[in-house]
């Protein structure tokens, strides 16, 4: 139970983290995305602005313009309307028609418009410009007018300029005059308006889209970072209540037996010694325990390097397997061994040495009287491939998955009569590992195992 509540927190703790660290990403990102394009928007309409101020100015050189006016029942092509004010202009001023979103107005020196007859329906929107914008002769202004936002700039024109209407009516051709010392350009931003609720809408379903694909993300990188972080965890516990296992069943034996001595104070060494020999073999037994879980728990980390020595392999071989004749001879079992490695190899000899003790102790332990073994080493190309194939009680095929974990024993009575330890093949496989080699368990045939390791020759290298 607080096993599964501390899994659980660690997986919500993860999850939360990478959730809002990407929501926060995706934020930053979304708010960036949209004052960029409010800063285009504003930046495009204020270089229109200046376009036409610089127009605006221009004209004002020529010191006059003029405009023609289309009467009601005129249809002459060429001639201008209200709403295409300068389109015929000869000074070359050019203002876009009604609804484009650009104006120019001119104003005299009391602040009144004087081409209003161009501006058509539109001089109610703009009747009130002046005073709102009278007092700033330098920036350019947002407003609002008839409820609709524009961008304006006043300026003083560097002449004074006429401008000359000539009106077409039904009585004739008649010709209006005003004095304009002030202009003002206008940008209408309604269709920006339009296009930047239109994007921030887009934008925000765009990140709830993203904040969702988030939270998806965030929840399947939870579980594959967290699945190799449990299983360690699972395995660092295993590893310590195994350890513990181990360690408290020889202290258990030896303090009985001293506690047994000590309950007979009087007798002599020799009557005690079948105590006394049993306690020396579980101190034994504890040394290599410790021996073992030191060697592993170096494997985790970089303190333990291999140290490649150049040997004549076969000779190296044959002194390493030569002890184990005898221990096979003195345990009423065979051993025979087939060593045909010729030339040099470079190895780390004390791991190679170590690897195949931990395999013939392994098969000696697992076979019974009058039962073989047999070594094989041979060389593929580059690689030393070493073979330890016994008659034994074999191993089932759910034990071949865990044969090389630490503390596994087939036995689920956990019988000590072998000896062993239960780390011997899992530093094997660490061994193993470190060369980048590959180990391999089968069936052997009629009855026993074999266990195949396949070695690549090692690299000198220099150190500077």
């Amino acid at each position: 139970m607080n096993k599964t509540k501390i899994n659980s927190k660690q997986y919500a703790k993860l999850f939360l983290l990478e959730a809002i660290s990407f929501l926060l990403i995706f934020s930053f990102v979304g708010a960036y995305i949209y004052f960029s394009y409010i800063r285009s928007v504003q930046d495009n309409s204020d270089q229109v602005l200046n376009s036409m101020v610089t127009r605006v100015q221009k004209d004002s050189e020529t010191n006059i313009k003029q405009l023609t006016i289309p009467g009601p029942n005129s249809s002459t092509k060429g001639q201008n309307s209200p709403s295409s004010e300068g389109s015929a202009n000869k000074n070359g001023s050019l203002s876009r028609p009604e609804g484009s979103g650009q104006d120019t107005i001119y104003f005299d020196k009391n602040g009144n418009i004087v081409n209003f007859y161009s501006l058509g329906l539109r001089i109610q929107t703009y009747e009130n410009l002046y005073k709102k914008i009278s007092g700033n002769l330098t920036s350019v202004q947002t407003i609002q007018m008839g409820g609709s936002y524009f961008r304006v700039r006043l300026i003083k024109l560097k002449k004074p300029m006429t401008v000359v209407y000539n009106v077409n009516t039904s009585f004739g051709k008649i010709r209006i005059m005003g004095k304009a010392q002030y202009a003002a350009v206008v940008y209408s931003l309604d269709s920006e308006r339009y296009n930047v609720s239109a994007f921030r809408t887009v934008l925000f379903w765009t990140l709830m889209f993203a904040a969702f694909l988030s939270l998806v993300v965030s929840w399947f990188v939870t579980l594959r970072v967290m699945k190799p972080i449990m299983q360690s965890w699972k395995q660092q516990q295993d590893f310590v209540n195994n350890a513990a296992h181990e360690l408290r069943t020889p202290l258990t034996i030896i303090q009985n037996k001293l506690e047994d001595l000590l309950r007979q104070p009087t007798k002599s060494v020799a009557s005690v010694s079948e105590n006394i020999v049993v306690s020396l073999s579980e101190v034994r037994r504890l040394n290599q325990l410790t021996s073992d879980m030191l060697t592993l728990a170096k494997t985790g980390s970089n303190m333990t390097k291999l140290d490649p020595k150049t040997v004549k392999i076969n000779n190296f071989i044959k002194e390493v397997v030569e002890p184990y004749s005898e221990i096979a001879e003195a345990a009423n079992k065979k051993f025979t061994e087939k060593i045909s490695v010729k030339g040099n190899m470079t190895i780390d000899t004390r791991r190679v040495h170590q690897l195949i003790v931990i395999l013939l102790d392994n098969a000696l332990k697992y076979t019974d009287d009058k039962e073989s073994i047999e070594l094989k080493a041979s060389r593929d190309k580059n690689s030393l491939v070493i073979e330890v194939s016994d008659t034994g009680r074999g191993i089932s095929n759910e034990a071949k998955k865990h044969v090389f974990d630490r503390f596994y024993r087939e036995e689920t009575s956990g019988n000590r009569d072998t000896g062993g330890t239960g780390l011997g093949l899992s530093i094997a496989k660490w061994i193993i590992d470190a060369f980048q080699g590959k180990i391999t368990v089968s069936d052997n045939s009629p009855r026993g195992t074999i266990f195949k390791v396949v070695l690549p020759q090692l690299k000198i290298t220099k150190e500077k």
